[in-house]
């Protein structure tokens, strides 16, 4: 009989335990969230003043993260996402036992800022557990898995919170993030830590300003981002009103909530298809204007005062949900393939941080503009905002080229000419290969995998890093005591040399004892015994 085979990165070892501990942890948040809420408005009896509190804890820590992306990318990801997850197993076990809202703001705070670094090491980890090109398909998979969750999590918070206290509820995701700690533990790659690692703190925090802006898509994107996550904003945060506004009862709200979640997965689903083919900004061009045509038709039903049927509504907000798909998938695209691995925990921090800034202030407009101008109004403002962000998307980067994976390290004798060829971060490759150009073929990159290669006898079967991986720590070899250099080699081998590797090993420990069979003595490599 056969074996079954798993499609896509999902056939990797590693990347099915990062997938697994995101899923898990992802829906391990959304109970959380639902029991932080109803602890502090039911068992504290707390106001509007101690949500907004609780609030701003979650959400401060991310304007921190590009100076801890830094730490990030100095230590294995492996080793950030264990301890990470170790303490905030801690801190939400600490929220069991909480006498108030002060403690409980500042474990969230302390929790929400590991949080964060936890996401960076996640995203370090992805660029090594998969091959370059299964990058994209690897993000389309964790997007479709968090959109899904969305869906899971709330009703399933909700129903948990109905029939065990809120702190019950903050134990069982303490468990989450222990299921994570053993899913890192047992990953068996992991990043080398940052080349630059010996400069000052300010100046590796400098490398990654520099990679973002130093490069015209990457700067390009950031501004796009920040652009429409404040209009988005200053509609989102007023979901609470544009509901009723709408004809529909206040349970409609967690009703909307669901219909986009399903919509995100749909969407997701459907670039999984087709996204490789697509052009990115012109993707997200697309994507916009979709969601600007919904946000108009929403504000002018709401301006005048147009009833229709909850059901249809329900369905557009589903067709909302699709069209984000294309923004949510197309971003951690393009950011993965315009940056080295070696900087990835500092660029992606800055990538997000920034629009998170503005996220805090778009509520604190939207609720003035509402006053001023009406509900309905704000709505077809901020339609009107996302309708032209589409077409100058559209018109100034919609020639951007399929995302292509990064190139593999150069030599260090190439580094000068890559230099001198970059242009603005989006320069081509130095030899021709069939089907797009990389966005960023500049930096150099530290992954500790190497790209797929046939297996023998077979036409479209692949052995990957992971492959080679499990073969050779079943016959106890060890790579963690190897240098970068040494690590480079060792895993660019085909399945053919990794099999005469294995024979040759084996042929020696025959001839000798196992004291030398063992010997670390050979510096050429004597550690692979």
């Amino acid at each position: 009989m056969s074996r079954v085979r798993v499609p896509g990165p999902l056939a990797g070892r590693d990347f099915r335990l990062l997938y697994t501990s995101a899923v898990v942890s992802g829906l391990g948040d959304w109970l959380d969230q639902v029991a932080l809420l109803v602890l502090v408005t039911t068992v504290w009896h707390g106001g509007a003043g101690d949500l907004a509190l609780v609030v701003a804890a979650s959400m401060l820590p991310l304007l921190a993260t590009p100076f801890l992306a830094v730490l990030v990318d100095r230590r294995q990801s492996r080793r950030v996402l264990i301890l990470t997850d170790l303490v905030q197993a801690g801190l939400t076990l600490g929220l069991v036992v909480a006498p108030g809202v002060y403690w409980a703001a500042g474990l969230v705070l302390v929790r929400s800022a590991l949080g964060s670094v936890g996401g960076l090491a996640g995203q370090i980890q992805l660029r090594v557990s998969v091959p370059p090109d299964g990058v994209q398909a690897a993000t389309v998979l964790l997007q479709t898995a968090m959109q899904s969750v969305k869906i899971l999590g709330p009703a399933l918070g909700g129903l948990l919170v109905a029939f065990m206290s809120p702190r019950a509820v903050f134990a069982a995701n303490a468990c989450t993030f222990l299921v994570g700690v053993i899913a890192a533990r047992a990953l068996r790659t992991t990043s080398s830590p940052s080349r630059s690692a010996d400069l000052h703190y300010f100046k590796e925090l400098g490398e990654g300003f520099q990679h973002v802006f130093g490069s015209r898509l990457l700067r390009s994107l950031l501004l796009v981002m920040c652009s429409l996550m404040f209009v988005v904003f200053l509609y989102d945060s007023m979901a609470a009103l544009i509901v009723p506004a709408l004809g529909m009862g206040t349970s409609y709200i967690g009703y909307m909530v669901s219909a986009v979640g399903l919509g995100g997965v749909t969407g997701s689903l459907l670039m999984g298809k087709f996204a490789a083919r697509l052009r990115p900004f012109l993707t997200m061009a697309g994507s916009i204007l979709a969601i600007g045509c919904i946000i108009v038709a929403i504000g002018f039903a709401i301006v005048h005062e147009l009833r229709i049927d909850s059901a249809v509504w329900l369905c557009v907000i589903f067709l909302l949900g699709i069209a984000s798909a294309g923004i949510l998938v197309t971003f951690p695209s393009v950011v993965h393939s315009e940056t080295p691995v070696e900087l990835t925990g500092r660029v992606w921090a800055l990538m997000n941080s920034v629009p998170a800034v503005l996220n805090v202030l778009a509520p604190v407009l939207a609720a003035a503009l509402v006053v001023w101008i009406g509900l309905g109004s704000l709505l077809l403002l901020a339609g009107a905002a996302l309708l032209l962000t589409a077409v100058v998307v559209a018109v100034r980067l919609g020639g951007v080229p399929p995302t292509a994976p990064p190139p593999t390290a150069p030599s260090d004798a190439d580094d000068a000419d890559d230099a001198d060829d970059a242009d603005d971060g989006a320069g081509l490759a130095e030899e021709p290969t069939p089907g797009p150009a990389p966005l960023n073929s500049g930096a150099p990159h530290r992954e500790t995998r190497a790209p797929c290669v046939k297996r023998t006898g077979s036409s479209t079967e692949e052995i990957t890093m992971a492959d080679k991986i499990d073969k050779l720590a079943e016959a106890g070899f060890s790579l963690n005591d190897a240098n970068d250099a040494q690590q480079a080699v060792l895993k660019s081998l085909t399945e053919d040399e990794v099999n005469v590797l294995l024979s040759v090993k084996s042929r020696v420990e025959a001839a000798g004892s196992d004291v030398e069979g063992h010997s670390l003595s050979d510096p050429s490599g004597g550690y692979l015994w």
